[in-house]
């Protein structure tokens, strides 16, 4: 299962409230994404914006399709897209950066033949 991180920055006169949306996602939005393939998913804030996003799926392009073709997606993505700077008209879950993974322990330590890994 592929790990995938991702970032984007939060307006800093914004944080409270994307806190706030945060701590009671819509139970349906919950659902699409589990349903499209999201896993351990989670986002981290720093206090000067930065919004991290990590989640694992199976197949990135795929879990992105499916979130796509749902409705709730839809309204989700256009009352948080407010709240980002550097979006140039996208929605926040299409400016998005994702980061290359260059280190994993687990994975190290499985090529060495750790079999704690």
């Amino acid at each position: 299962m592929r790990r995938v991180c991702f970032i984007l920055r939060v307006r800093p006169d914004r944080l409270a409230e994307y806190r706030a949306r945060h701590a009671a996602v819509w139970p349906e939005m919950l659902a699409a994404l589990r349903e499209a393939g999201w896993h351990d998913y989670s986002l981290f804030l720093h206090d000067d914006g930065l919004l991290v996003g990590y989640f694992r799926t199976n197949d990135l392009a795929a879990s992105l399709a499916a979130m796509e073709r749902t409705e709730v997606n839809a309204r989700w993505q256009a009352e948080m897209a407010p709240f980002f700077v550097g979006l140039d008209g996208r929605r926040p879950d299409e400016g998005f950066i994702v980061l290359d993974e260059i280190f994993n322990l687990d994975a190290q330590l499985a090529a060495l033949g750790d079999t704690e890994a």
